[in-house]
């Protein structure tokens, strides 16, 4: 069984992004992504289609991890939390909203800021699953045309949130904004949200993953060629990429029909 390739030296975090696929296949994947999890050294991680099943993981890995956002302030479900290390990070805060710009109560995003125990450094996630229209929705609308414009909107709500981060914690507080966002490199919303913060595919400067798409249908399968829809974006004047990776080993390719993204950072 293979996992992630160890951190690369001059790195001070490792960040993952992971869509762990609520269908009724997940009961049997759970203890696979909990083994993949343990094993990726990452320091936090950015989840989607997490439902009432996918909760478990929280039970399984709570000897490593401490969960951030698990309900809304609407007191609904948080599909899209987050896992920070206990034995590093202190929570200073976190929290979820819906999108305004939705078709269902899973497509959210949730926040959490962190602060190094030994340093004292704060940095920051935001984690995101993009708003989708699918047949099933029965609208009068598209994903391609109305889909989009919801999507355009999510970024719009990202960036206020990192804004208000900043504006808390200072404007050199470290952000990566996580997520599975469904929309390729060329929409509008990645677009939009590329003006702000860079594809840490595009800045890493050791190594990045490219031509593959991260998503890919059914667990198992490879992923096909072309550009991801899970991204990991950053706020360049305070992080330095490293590497950006999406492994498509075996074990990769079987705990979702996501592969994770991850990257290697140094903070400045």
């Amino acid at each position: 069984m293979s996992y992630l390739n160890p951190r690369i030296a001059g790195a001070d975090v490792r960040v993952m992004s992971s869509n762990i696929l609520f269908d009724k296949t997940l009961p049997d994947r759970l203890s696979l992504i909990a083994d993949y999890y343990r094993a990726s050294d990452a320091d936090l991680i950015g989840m989607q289609e997490v439902n009432r099943v996918g909760t478990a993981l929280f039970d399984t890995l709570g000897d490593i991890y401490a969960t951030v956002a698990l309900r809304h302030p609407e007191d609904k479900h948080c599909y899209t939390p987050i896992l920070y290390r206990r034995d590093r990070f202190e929570l200073i805060e976190g929290g979820s909203e819906l999108y305004r710009s939705r078709g269902t109560d899973t497509k959210s995003m949730a926040w959490a800021v962190v602060a190094d125990k030994q340093s004292g450094k704060k940095l920051a996630v935001i984690n995101s699953h993009g708003s989708l229209i699918l047949k099933s929705y029965n609208l009068e609308a598209t994903n391609a045309v109305e889909g989009e414009m919801w999507r355009v909107d999510n970024v719009c709500q990202m960036l206020e949130k990192k804004d208000e981060l900043r504006a808390k914690y200072g404007a050199s507080l470290p952000v990566f904004v996580t997520g599975d966002f469904n929309a390729y490199a060329s929409s509008e919303s990645i677009q939009n949200m590329k003006k702000v913060l860079p594809d840490s595919a595009e800045v890493a400067t050791v190594s990045a993953t490219a031509g593959i798409n991260s998503f890919h249908r059914v667990p198992g399968q490879p992923c096909p060629e072309g550009t991801p829809i899970d991204f990991i974006f950053v706020t360049d004047d305070a992080i330095k990429v490293l590497v950006h990776s999406i492994p498509t080993d075996e074990t990769a390719l079987t705990i979702s029909d996501h592969c994770p993204v991850c990257v290697d950072a140094k903070l400045n």
